[in-house]
């Protein structure tokens, strides 16, 4: 199978959910989750709602024989954002796109574990998340806290058969993260015509809804924070020196 680009997308307006490139392959891997390989993550196909929260941490000091408590400074703490937002499934791409999303998030609130897992204790990855350009959500590091898929009782539920790509229409040079639907798939690959390991039923419209919290190593935060960068602006935009992106 073809690699594709596993980069930000600045300059456009979508909100994608996406593995570090260096565990892309490992992530996506070549079976139900193989979908989001061509769009590059996670990408919401509508519109979502996000829910940006930021949290200041002060400790109280009492005082005796004063009118008010004192608060000192303790952290910034990380940020947390919720997105939710809907998924149409319409026809067999939608479906097994939505079906790979859904397992996605399954797959990566997950740590390494098993007798025959070689790589047992690993923790759940470190995910990157993109949103409308630089100076918003700009390859942030984030780890998935909370996720949550709706399966309502008052929309037709569509059959969805479950096979995977099996080949690649543009011999391995597609591209499809440019998309700006995810109907936009079907130009990018063909399924197989009988299910390989069967079937699901999926409402024909429902909500993914993510909360996720920035997860920067210590290093990050000893060697490349600077408050003066931040306040310009250069921090949140700067990936080519090796910077995370900071909110």
């Amino acid at each position: 199978m073809a690699d594709f680009t596993n980069d930000s997308d600045t300059n456009a307006r979508k909100v994608r959910l996406r593995p570090k490139p260096q565990a892309a392959s490992t992530i996506y891997g070549s079976g139900i989750i193989t979908p989001l390989r061509y769009t590059n993550g996670l990408v919401w196909p509508y519109q979502p709602t996000i829910t940006y929260s930021q949290d200041i941490t002060y400790t109280g000091i009492d005082l005796v024989h004063t009118n008010q408590e004192m608060y000192a400074y303790t952290r910034t703490n990380a940020v947390k954002l919720t997105i939710d937002g809907a998924f149409s499934v319409q026809n067999q791409t939608e479906g097994v796109y939505a079906m790979a999303c859904i397992h996605f998030l399954q797959t990566v609130s997950k740590m390494n574990f098993g007798q025959q897992d070689v790589s047992a204790g690993t923790p759940p990855p470190i995910l990157l998340f993109d949103a409308y350009g630089d100076f918003m959500f700009n390859q942030l590091p984030v780890i998935v806290t909370n996720f949550s898929v709706s399966l309502p009782n008052d929309v037709d539920y569509v059959p969805i058969n479950l096979a995977y790509l099996s080949t690649d229409n543009n011999n391995g040079s597609t591209n499809i993260s440019t998309a700006t639907n995810v109907a936009a798939l079907a130009t990018g690959y063909n399924y197989l015509s009988q299910a390989q390991s069967g079937s699901v039923w999926l409402p024909a419209m429902f909500n993914i809804a993510v909360s996720i919290t920035v997860q920067n190593t210590p290093a990050v935060l000893r060697q490349q924070f600077n408050l003066d960068q931040f306040r310009s602006g250069q921090l949140m935009q700067n990936n080519q020196s090796g910077t995370v992106g900071w909110i």
